[in-house]
């Protein structure tokens, strides 16, 4: 006690004191105090003090000696203390055989420790940018497979990868880091990243998401990609929600895009895509005459109906179906279950298009058993944008 609060040289010579006399635990703490740091570690190793060294080693001052430090992180890797073997070596300026542990024995990496195993410039093991920068690349990999995606971004940026930090945030999921990192990246395949993952999210109840979307594939030149989303969410306001109007509105930008696009079979798409917007435009005149103008909806239709792409643009059983309900209003059965019978000989199923009564009463009157509906088919697609996004999203968040 006295010895712990004299000067280092007394501090020194009661600790010798105290190793002849086979007390090493109390010669090791006054060894470090007496500033003999070397003699401290050496009775550490040679009597087994786990404790006394742990407690060294987390105190070791920068300019240690960088071998006295290896042997501390040997020590400590030889008793699967890896957390304290991957800090020491990393302290002793063996970073990649620091890193290497991380990797075999999954030690989970604190924002601390990262740092340590990717020094600052001109520290051994990073004496070059080149050096550093491969460290970093190697620690961020490490950061990336234990979920950490925040410090594996920052690790990326900082190693001038900013594409796989842009993955990284993808993994997070962090949509607003996710938009601001895109915005001031200035990066064309960050631009298609960002808008692929956005593309993903309910855009239809944030209309900022558009916004963003549009405003990076914009900005990446990608019209066409452009033109895809716009022609998704086109299929979608039909799938979901029948809103011939907005799905409308929605295949007009699509065709605008891609009309300024620069891709393969450019004309073909263009074509395609007025073809969609005419046979929309009628079935939306469609709806819109059938109380003042019935005769001409139903010319609308059956006009409709006789187009062989009609499928490709929207719904058949929609047009079947405001037919049926404009003749059951009218009480005019004949004419409705025929167009009933219609959509049973083309494989469409009723119920989402017919409410149940209705069907029962037009059968009913007809002295005709109620349709069960057919085994539903599987329908195809009239783009494959949402499939091509999703797994586009897959495939940029792989290395």
């Amino acid at each position: 006690m006295i010895a712990s609060s004299s000067n280092p040289k007394l501090a020194a010579d009661t600790a010798a004191y105290f190793e002849k006399n086979g007390q090493p635990d109390r010669a090791v703490q006054l060894y470090q105090q007496g500033g003999q740091l070397a003699k401290a570690v050496e009775l550490c190793f040679r009597f087994s003090l786990f404790e006394q060294l742990s407690a060294i080693s987390e105190k070791l001052p920068p300019d240690s000696d960088p071998a006295l430090i290896t042997r501390c992180a040997e020590f400590f890797l030889d008793h699967g203390q890896w957390d304290k073997t991957v800090t020491l070596f990393a302290a002793a300026g063996q970073c990649a055989k620091a890193i290497d542990l991380c990797i075999m024995h999954n030690v989970t990496l604190t924002e601390p420790m990262a740092e340590k195993l990717a020094p600052e410039l001109g520290q051994k093991g990073a004496e070059t940018e080149e050096l550093l920068n491969s460290l970093r690349l190697k620690v961020a990999k490490v950061l990336k497979r234990q979920g950490n995606y925040h410090l594996a971004c920052k690790m990326y940026t900082q190693a001038g990868d900013k594409v796989k930090a842009m993955k990284c945030l993808l993994r997070s999921g962090d949509t607003q880091k996710i938009c601001y990192f895109a915005g001031v990246s200035r990066n064309r395949d960050i631009y298609i990243l960002a808008a692929n993952y956005l593309q993903n999210l309910d855009w239809k109840a944030d209309p900022e998401i558009v916004k963003n979307i549009v405003q990076f594939y914009s900005k990446a030149k990608a019209l066409d990609s452009l033109a895809a989303f716009f022609d998704s969410c086109a299929q979608i306001e039909i799938d979901d929600y029948r809103d011939y109007e907005k799905a409308l509105g929605a295949l007009r930008e699509a065709h605008e895009w891609m009309g300024k696009a620069r891709v393969q079979d450019k004309d073909a798409k263009v074509a395609s895509l007025a073809q969609r917007i005419s046979h929309v435009e009628a079935f939306v005149r469609a709806r819109k005459t059938v109380k003042t103008e019935p005769e001409e909806t139903v010319r609308l239709c059956f006009q409709l109906l006789d187009e062989p792409t009609v499928e490709h643009a929207l719904r058949v059983g929609d047009v079947y179906a405001l037919m049926v309900e404009w003749f059951y209003s009218q009480r005019q059965m004949e004419q409705a279950y025929n167009l009933i019978e219609k959509m049973v000989a083309r494989s469409i199923v009723l119920a989402p298009y017919l409410d149940q009564e209705m069907i029962a009463a037009i059968c009913a009157s007809m002295g005709a058993a109620v349709p069960h509906d057919p085994q539903p088919a599987a329908r195809a697609p009239t783009h494959a944008a949402g499939d091509e996004v999703e797994d586009n999203i897959e495939e940029d968040m792989d290395d």
